[in-house]
């Protein structure tokens, strides 16, 4: 579980590193409220994007779990994929909470 998680919080930080200065790029290129939350708060703009993401990749593990035969269809497959999806559900709400005050609030 934490060598999963570990992965997944990898692939997260990779993405919104990609994606935060592509934003900041882009929201540079010409005056905007978004240049103000970019160049003042872009450390918080990459944690709501990690946390978005992660939220994302903990989702598609439990869909995964859902509709999975691997395993042979184990007794608390589904519990595990309900959990999971909920649990990512929760992330992504969480992250997109965060942007979205800072963006548009």
């Amino acid at each position: 579980m934490i060598q999963r998680l570990v992965k997944l919080s990898g692939v997260a930080a990779a993405v919104a590193c990609v994606l935060t200065p592509v934003g900041y790029v882009l929201a540079t290129r010409e005056h905007s409220r978004f240049r103000n939350a970019f160049q003042d708060h872009w450390e918080i703009i990459a944690a709501g994007l990690v946390l978005v993401v992660l939220g994302l990749l903990e989702m598609s593990r439990g869909i995964a779990l859902c509709f999975s035969v691997l395993g042979a269809f184990e007794e608390n497959n589904l519990n595990r994929g309900a959990a999971s999806l909920l649990v990512g559900c929760a992330i992504s709400a969480l992250g997109a909470a965060v942007l979205y005050s800072l963006l548009f609030g």
